[in-house]
């Protein structure tokens, strides 16, 4: 099951309103929609408190963010891979990691919007039992960290530090940035000849905030199964994964990302990707290019569908 809770309708600026946001298997559109719509909300805001009931969502003890905090301007917000940045003046900033159950929700004092999550009345109900950090703003305005399962965390860091901790991640290029080229990703693909190319585009180390969905979505776009050793993918074929892989993220993160089940946002819509989704989850139904039988395989502890007619 995958949900998520957005909305990104509420207007410019630091109107009055109430972002919630829920996402159980975030990959980068989903992540990226997070930031362009907290971006919205807190950008310009000043903390003044900070509270936290869970000791390992942090990297250092709640007094010591609240001292921090306190007086610290939000500069902007970032994504890099599938995780949020907040920059804060002096020098500090805020690494989000939501992991697979962790939901940001923005709530001025006048207004709460809420979408489909598996937090019943998330929004409308703040703090709740699965609240474990508290943002406080100097207008009143808070941002809420629900987690159910309390794997998400939110580190601060200086910048030196963060620079050395995304550092000791060895993080791949975003896959909409210059430097994920064609040629790039060919000896990429060289390096790891004997994997599956469907592990090589999720490897993070390869290239970011591409998961399970938006890989299925490529592989299928691009005519190649996902259990091809990526040894044996051809100059052309590793054009048309490239060219799949930044047309497909770009197309979900207009949509505002994929959800599945009860998802709806503040408006009560569907998330909008999910209809254009062509084999992800859709095995035994008929390949919509072909019309032959979609089917599902493991690859790596993760479950990948793909048309056998279409993709060699």
């Amino acid at each position: 099951m995958y949900d998520l809770a957005i909305d990104l309708s509420s207007g410019e600026g630091n109107d009055n309103h109430s972002v919630c946001y829920n996402l159980p298997m975030p990959e980068l559109p989903e992540v990226e929609t997070v930031k362009r719509g907290l971006e919205k909300a807190i950008k310009g805001k000043k903390l003044a408190d900070f509270e936290s009931d869970w000791h390992k969502m942090t990297n250092k003890p709640a007094k010591q963010y609240q001292k921090i905090l306190k007086g610290k301007q939000i500069l902007d917000v970032r994504r890099r891979s599938k995780m949020l940045i907040i920059d804060l003046s002096a020098g500090w900033h805020i690494l989000f990691h939501l992991k697979m159950t962790g939901q940001l929700v923005y709530r001025d004092k006048k207004h709460c919007l809420i979408g489909g999550h598996p937090i019943e009345k998330s929004c409308a109900n703040l703090p709740s039992k699965f609240t474990h950090a508290i943002f406080t703003f100097s207008d009143k305005s808070h941002l809420y960290f629900n987690d159910v399962r309390k794997f998400g965390w939110a580190r601060l860091y200086k910048s030196e530090e963060l620079a050395r901790v995304l550092t000791k991640l060895k993080l791949g290029p975003e896959p909409l940035a210059r430097e994920f080229t064609v040629d790039y990703l060919l000896k990429a693909l060289q390096r790891r000849s004997r994997s599956k190319i469907k592990q090589v585009i999720m490897n993070p180390e390869i290239v970011v905030g591409v998961g399970n969905i938006y890989s299925d979505e490529t592989l299928f776009s691009a005519g190649v199964r996902p259990d091809r050793p990526a040894g044996k993918v051809k100059p052309d074929e590793a054009r048309r994964i490239h060219d799949s892989i930044i047309r497909i993220l770009k197309a979900a993160i207009k949509a505002q990302g994929t959800s599945f089940s009860n998802y709806v946002n503040s408006n009560g819509e569907a998330g909008a990707y999910t209809k254009q989704l062509k084999v992800y989850q859709r095995y035994g139904k008929k390949c919509c290019r072909c019309r032959g039988t979609v089917r599902k395989m493991k690859i790596g502890g993760r479950t990948a569908s793909f048309c056998p007619k279409c993709q060699h």
